[in-house]
């Protein structure tokens, strides 16, 4: 299947910490594999968020891995003869950052320019071929108005909407990209109970299924797991923590809202195989 996770609010609703809590859940609760991968290049990428600063730093370091490898690697591959393309070549891409079930695949040395350019011409092919080998796609995109993303969020099954507790924010999406709301499951990111913009008032204003609208909420140390590349740990420690524990609150909404993500996986794969 393939996913895309966007927003239209950049910084303010969590894509990036959003989607890597979700699929590293996903895995643990399921036993399908997943690939990462986002269209534009960022310090803060999902790669940050699963390896602590020195680990990426040597891979950084390390131009030929980035070069031969990573998400450049297979766009080549979508160029040549898809014959000589096997499941080794393209496992021999990717950093497994989860139990050999969630790979990430590194932008490998491509300026932003070059990756734009590369993707908007083999969108497809990309999508299908990471498909046809790892099962899910998950691609983080970037909320500005890069070509890719628009030929990206047209190609994937299902969309993560990543929402905020804004009216206007809010107000803009339901009125200008009613496409995208057509395969949509929403998750609201940096998630505040206090708000007077809660989920149930989401959901009622803009008349949403209840069961496609998510929530991560804000936690700190959550939060401090991102930049330290240690979201895998925090996410396995916490995962059977007791009411006492400070960070039962965010891990039982995570939790949920992975539920309601599978869900909705499975009801747009209903509607693709119908």
């Amino acid at each position: 299947m393939k996913i895309a996770f966007w927003s239209n609010s950049p910084g303010k609703s969590g894509v990036t910490g959003n989607l890597s809590c979700i699929s590293i859940l996903s895995a643990i609760t399921e036993p399908s594999k997943m690939v990462l991968f986002e269209n534009h290049v960022s310090m803060n990428n999902l790669g940050s968020t699963f390896l602590n600063p020195n680990s990426y730093d040597i891979l950084h370091e390390k131009q030929s891995y980035f070069i031969e490898n990573g998400l450049g690697r297979v766009l080549s591959f979508c160029n040549s003869d898809h014959g000589i393309v096997n499941a080794d070549m393209v496992y021999r891409t990717c950093l497994s950052v989860y139990d050999q079930r969630v790979f990430y695949l590194p932008t490998g040395g491509l300026n932003q320019d070059l990756l734009e350019y590369r993707l908007c011409r083999q969108t497809g092919e990309i999508l299908n071929l990471l498909e046809s080998y790892l099962g899910n796609v998950i691609v983080d995109l970037s909320s500005t108005t890069l070509e890719s993303s628009r030929r990206i969020l047209q190609e994937v099954d299902l969309v993560v909407v990543n929402l905020c507790q804004n009216f206007q924010l809010l107000s803009h999406f339901f009125r200008n990209f009613s496409e995208i709301q057509k395969k949509a499951f929403y998750v609201i990111g940096n998630y505040c109970e206090e708000s007077v913009i809660t989920k149930s008032t989401i959901v009622q204003s803009y008349h949403l299924p209840g069961n496609r609208v998510g929530t991560i909420p804000h936690n700190r140390r959550f939060a401090d797991a991102l930049t330290k590349g240690s979201v895998v740990s925090f996410l396995l420690r916490n995962w059977n923590c007791t009411s006492e524990n400070v960070n039962y609150p965010f891990m039982q909404a995570a939790k949920e809202t992975v539920a309601l993500f599978h869900h909705a996986m499975r009801q747009e794969l209903a509607l693709v195989g119908s």
